[in-house]
């Protein structure tokens, strides 16, 4: 039986002629970061992903007949990986600054469409009746 990943550490299960089988922790590396990354190993290598266990993923990795060695392939798709990680947990931090920037952006862009002044539905002309202002006064 394959030994489990400990600290979410990527170990190789099983090295032979045919291939490469790599252990990935799931509470370290997320579903969708390791099938990004084996998308982008296509063109290098074969790949298939499978459960090894709860909580961990198996991924055995064949190299293409015209392809790099498997320590080299299974290196960088281990770099691939944690990188894919960290873009994703940055992406989740970064998300509701992006969906701020992007509401502002269409926000600004709207202005061009803004109801006449006195118009009830004016989100300005609501705000300035509550605040008990005029157009004169700011």
């Amino acid at each position: 039986m394959p030994q489990r990943p400990r600290d979410g550490n990527v170990i190789r299960a099983a090295v032979d002629s045919g291939g490469v089988t790599l252990l990935v922790d799931e509470s370290v590396y997320s579903r969708e970061a390791l099938l990004r990354t084996c998308y982008w190993f296509t063109d290098r290598c074969y790949l298939f992903v499978s459960r090894a266990s709860s909580g961990v993923f198996s991924v055995r990795i064949r190299a293409k007949a015209d392809g790099k060695a498997l320590d080299t392939i299974s290196g960088d798709f281990e770099n691939a990986l944690i990188d894919q990680q960290g873009r994703q947990d940055i992406e989740r931090e970064t998300a509701r600054l992006r969906e701020l920037i992007v509401a502002k952006a269409f926000a600004e862009g709207q202005d061009l469409d803004d109801p006449p002044v006195g118009d009830d539905r004016d989100p300005v002309e609501m705000a300035r009746a509550k605040a008990g202002r005029t157009d004169g006064e700011r």
